[in-house]
């Protein structure tokens, strides 16, 4: 899922406007649309994805600066829905706190 997670990083780069990460605590709300079913990841999955994407992480051959927020820590408050719909997007908000 390489491209959603490039896709989301330049987004949420472009909605920061050149602002710098925040280092407060923050609220993320994430709606997913798509067809309902049990198969594919779970919300808490989708969750940790999204917020793995917008903070900065690293590993053996890479490493991403944050964008939204600097560690999952500060995310205090949550939540993750699924709509029904034919078609498959997501509409993620941030609030800052």
């Amino acid at each position: 899922m390489h491209q959603s997670f490039a896709r989301l990083r330049r987004q949420a780069t472009a909605a920061m406007a050149g602002r710098a990460w925040v280092f407060g605590p923050v609220a993320l709300k994430i709606t997913l649309f798509g067809p309902s079913s049990n198969d594919g990841p779970s919300l808490v999955d989708y969750l940790g994805g999204v917020m793995d994407t917008l903070d900065g992480s690293s590993g053996p051959t890479f490493t991403y600066l944050p964008i939204i927020f600097e560690d999952d820590c500060q995310v205090v408050r949550s939540e993750v829905r699924l709509e029904d719909y034919p078609t498959r997007k997501y509409i993620i908000e941030v609030v800052i706190l």
